[in-house]
């Protein structure tokens, strides 16, 4: 019935388009305004590298109307180079496959009507695109994939092109990438938020004993193919981390025969790095091993001022710190590949992480009311950490190879251990310093189990239908040794009011089922996880125990509208935990210094985030613009608090302080200006509103903040390449007093030798020495309109440094392989629309 209407209305069409012919040609060109017609026409097919026939994942499919030469409407290939494009108006129109590096490619054009020997619906099959060298104002510059690519669920940042980093470990790579905030002492935020799950292949580690900013410190930058960031993942995703997940997945070769790269180099400080990736592979297994060692130095200054008031006096204190760190790193993973045959593979692999961490440093104090106290205060530490885990992957594709099967199963160990002494040295003052020598042991353990199953169903409507199951098991241990120095015996006797031993098990079970289509220009997605936790923790010390089980059900939904060619629109929902960890929950105290002492608290709950976004974006004529806003809403925040007891001792623990809303602004702006030079653009803006009754009365305190940063590229001539980065946050307000603005640069310089076999870059970081950071904090106002403390704190970092990097590839550069494993814990690509940056 439906058809006979339409068939009926293109007929009177068709006649009132006759009859206004007769009367003049300029109205029949008004009344087949091709926006004003039905949009039935599907189009599809694939896009591949004519050389390899491997596909080209993100080129830009665009459908142009044949007369008036307007994009009707368009999208990006997936990570299997498909598309699949509906609601084109009727009409003849060519479709236009572009990518950067490749000649674009223009069919047709193809009349969509449903009669006359015509159709709505036209499969292009197999599209290959040939590769081109680019004529930029007399220079060639080699085309090659993009360095930053946003899609409707992730971005994707390009690190192999990225020579920025080169050199360096993963965290020089996460500092270049948009949205993600690196600070001097190598934490990692994103969007103003420290709550990030991180993944390497799409996997949490547990093989640094817990400690992911120190494995991410031993994984080279030359290993790492991309990075990947999803701020609003849907339920098919782990939900931990309230800001989003970061995943970092490692170089996977697909070329056939003996293949790989060596880097090496050095840095004026001092450091050093060598890294390297072989792989062998053939038509039915592939081996590789990525190895990376690295030692980097880092060196530091600081001064800190601080006045407390009490009752009877004001008590001052003047502190100077000179810092140093540093120690070797090594960082392997190798594995073995089987294809079974063209649906399936078997995969095992192995991971394995070691490194050291030595540091001194030296506080000069000056401790004034009541009395006078001069000393010095002298620290060493000596840190280890090493652990493995092993991978067992199956991978099973259908007929259709949308209809997928993967599992993995995994197990990590990982120790962390340290020792850390101190003590303190006289310096004149009117009142004698205790010599006050201590050290303090950590043994540090942590065991994992994981397994995932997730399957995948396409329908013919070209939806999808996913469902899986997760589990993980954690066992993780620390015990403190604490000694002090007795001057009577000349020896370090044991000190049990801060030596204690904690145990933590944990073990999360969850399933979950996503639903995915398009319903014409829009594109949806629906989800849903439910998970139980048990966690239980034991002080054995004391023999307390703590139980603390609960369920929880996490919604997720994600709408997209458009194409990116013209105005894309999406928006998304999604619910996020933070859940509390060991050293959270453990509540002995442990001693850092007579007056600074640490604890956790085991009455900790999980923390929960409900997350909302809308971006808006464009791409078109090779520039990209995306402006986007979001909210989250956390309930039982838990965050570290320090109180001050009446003995001027500092205690810091952790609590559910309250409630956090947060919003913001999102921009990226990328293009190109003139024909050698690249640009991308890219900050945000932000307000943090917490609100907590921890203090006794009403907190109600906002904190506002930006982000800026830019990366140039410019192509010099076809085999040199210079980059320049730079990371600016202004000075802002917190919720208790204010910090100084923070900038972080770096440049390079990259000059290809013997066909690009052969790299040689130089990396200058903190060119202008401008990095450092500075806060002020102060209590709050009291009844008599004093304040009763303040501080004022400022840090330096020698960051300025000089680093050289050679790197030699070698064996052959033609991708031969038949099939390809996906990169980790689903991560791929959906088939949604994007822009390529």
């Amino acid at each position: 019935m439906r058809k006979l209407l339409l068939l009926t209305f293109l007929m009177f069409t068709s006649v009132g388009f006759a009859q206004h012919s007769g009367r003049g040609g300029r109205m029949s060109q008004r009344q087949m305004d091709p926006n004003k017609v039905p949009k039935i026409g599907v189009v599809y097919g694939t896009v591949v590298d004519s050389a390899s026939g491997s596909p080209i994942s993100y080129a830009s499919v665009a459908i142009i109307n044949n007369r008036s030469n307007t994009i009707m409407t368009g999208g990006i290939t997936n990570k299997d180079g498909e598309f699949h494009i509906k609601e084109i108006a009727l009409g003849r129109h060519k479709v236009l496959i572009e990518y950067i590096g490749y000649k674009k490619v223009e069919l047709g054009p193809y009349t969509f009507m449903p009669f006359g020997g015509n159709q709505t619906e036209y499969n292009l099959e197999t599209i290959s695109l040939t590769q081109t060298t680019l004529q930029m104002a007399g220079v060639d510059v080699e085309g090659e994939r993009p360095l930053f690519v946003q899609t409707a669920e992730k971005r994707v940042f390009n690190v192999e092109k990225n020579s920025l980093s080169t050199g360096g470990n993963a965290i020089d790579a996460l500092r270049q990438v948009p949205g993600v905030e690196v600070d001097p002492d190598d934490n990692i935020s994103l969007r103003g938020s420290s709550r990030v799950n991180l993944m390497i292949d799409g996997k949490p580690s547990s093989i640094a004993g817990g400690d992911i900013k120190s494995l991410l410190q031993s994984v080279p930058a030359a290993n790492i193919a991309d990075i990947e960031v999803m701020t609003n993942p849907g339920a098919k995703y782990d939900p931990e981390g309230m800001a989003g997940i970061i995943n970092i997945v490692l170089k996977e070769n697909k070329f056939a025969g003996l293949n790989g790269n060596v880097n090496t180099g050095g840095d004026s400080q001092g450091g050093n790095n060598f890294s390297s990736q072989v792989n062998y592979r053939t038509i039915t297994f592939n081996s590789f091993i990525n190895l990376g060692m690295n030692d980097r130095k880092r060196i530091s200054d600081g001064d800190s001022y601080r006045w407390m008031d009490f009752p009877a006096f004001r008590n001052e204190l003047n502190q100077k710190t000179d810092s140093k760190s540093g120690g070797p790193n090594l960082f392997v993973k190798t594995g073995f590949e089987y294809f079974v045959d063209p649906t399936q593979s078997l995969a095992i692999s192995t991971t394995i992480s070691n490194g050291n961490r030595n540091s001194d440093s030296e506080t000069y104090t000056l401790d004034t009311g009541p009395g006078e106290k001069k000393y010095y205060r002298t620290t060493t530490g000596d840190g280890d950490r090493n652990g493995y885990d092993i991978n067992l992957n199956y991978d099973k594709k259908f007929t259709n190879p949308k209809q997928k099967l993967t599992t993995y199963i995994r197990f990590s160990d990982g120790l962390n251990d340290g020792l850390n002494e101190y003590y303190n040295t006289d310096d004149g003052g009117v009142d004698f310093v205790d010599l006050d020598k201590a050290k303090n042991v950590q043994d540090g353990t942590s065991k994992s189990f994981d397994f995932k199953l997730d399957y995948s169903h396409p329908f013919n409507d070209n939806s999808k239908l996913e469902v899986g199951l997760a589990s993980k098991a954690t066992d993780r241990g620390d015990t403190q040794i604490s000694e002090v120095f007795d001057q009577t015996t000349n020896q370090y006797i044991a000190d049990r009011a801060f030596s204690n031993e904690f145990v933590y098990n944990e073990t999360v079970h969850a399933a979950y089922i996503q639903y995915g289509g398009a319903l014409g220009f829009i594109g949806y997605n629906v989800g849903g996880r439910y998970e139980t936790v048990d966690m239980i923790s034991e002080l054995k010390t004391t023999k307390d125990s703590f139980n603390n089980d609960y369920r929880s059900f996490y919604p997720s939904l994600s709408v997209t509208f458009g194409a990116p060619q013209l105005l894309q629109i999406q928006t998304s929902f999604s619910k996020r935990v933070r859940r509390p960890r060991s050293r959270m929950l453990n509540p002995f105290s442990s001693r850092q210094d007579t007056k600074n002492i640490r604890k956790g608290n085991p009455f900790l709950k999980p923390e929960y985030t409900d997350s909302y976004e809308l971006n808006f974006s464009r791409f078109s004529k090779g520039i990209s613009l995306t402006l986007g806003g979001y909210y989250r809403y956390t309930t039982d925040r838990m965050q570290r608090h320090k109180v001050v007891r009446p003995d001027g001792v500092s205690v810091a623990t952790y609590a559910n302080i309250g409630t956090q809303k947060t919003k913001g602004l999102e921009y990226n702006a990328v293009g190109s200006l003139g024909r050698k030079l690249r640009l991308i653009l890219s900050g945000s803006y932000y307000w943090d509103e917490l609100n907590s009754d921890l203090y006794g009365t009403d907190y109600n305190k906002t904190a506002q903040n930006q982000r800026m940063r830019i990366t140039t590229i410019w192509n010099i001539t076809p085999t040199t390449e210079f980059m320049f980065f730079m990371f600016y946050m202004p000075a802002r307000d917190i919720a208790i007093g204010k910090m100084d603005a923070m900038t972080w640069s770096s440049m390079s310089i990259k000059k290809k030798l013997m066909d690009e076999r052969l790299n040689l870059t130089l990396n200058v970081n903190d060119p202008f020495g401008l990095s450092g950071m500075g806060f002020e904090t102060w209590g709050d106002i009291d009844e008599d309109g004093t304040r009763d403390w303040y501080q004022d704190s400022n840090r330096n970092w020698s960051s300025q440094t000089i680093r050289l990097t050679l790197e030699y590839r070698f064996g052959k550069m033609e991708d031969r392989s038949r099939f390809s494993r996906q990169r980790g814990e689903g991560m791929e690509m959906e088939e949604s629309s994007g822009e390529i940056f």
